[in-house]
């Protein structure tokens, strides 16, 4: 069991890193295609749309390179992070889909003729805010400071 954990530790730092930096290319490369996926939701200002577009991407970047190669304490903020925003892209799927409006979750392409969004979208991103967890809670017990071995006889 012991060398199960770190290898699914490792495939889950791996998965939520990759899949966040491949998702964050096309929304870097052309901010107005992701802003135009980002108002199709209708849940935004036009103000907030613009800069959701603009940001948004920068965070998944950083956070993806973080849960990738950072040191434990930003590995944990980088997962910590990344679930959050998948709660939120959650919610926002969640809204649409009970309104009853068809937008493509703008993950992984920003074209307006991407698939739209649907249940499958909840349970990958339940799974993914499952793995990000999981990688959070590691990095972060390995950033906590140990306390000092009992040198007493």
């Amino acid at each position: 069991m012991s060398r199960v954990r770190p290898v699914f530790l490792g495939l889950a730092r791996l998965a939520v890193a990759g899949l966040f930096l491949a998702a964050c290319i096309a929304k870097i490369r052309d901010p107005g295609a992701f802003a135009l996926a980002v108002h199709r939701y209708r849940i935004l200002p036009g103000e907030g749309v613009n800069l959701v577009a603009l940001v948004l991407p920068w965070i998944e970047l950083t956070a993806g390179l973080a849960v990738l190669a950072a040191p434990a304490r930003l590995r944990a903020a980088g997962a910590l992070i990344i679930a959050g925003m998948l709660s939120v892209f959650t919610l926002a799927i969640s809204l649409n889909l009970l309104r009853g409006i068809e937008a493509s979750c703008g993950c992984f392409s920003t074209r307006a003729d991407a698939a739209v969004s649907d249940g499958w979208n909840l349970v990958r991103n339940g799974a993914l805010i499952w793995l990000s967890l999981a990688v959070f809670l590691d990095a972060f017990r390995r950033a906590a400071p140990r306390p000092p071995k009992d040198s007493s006889p």
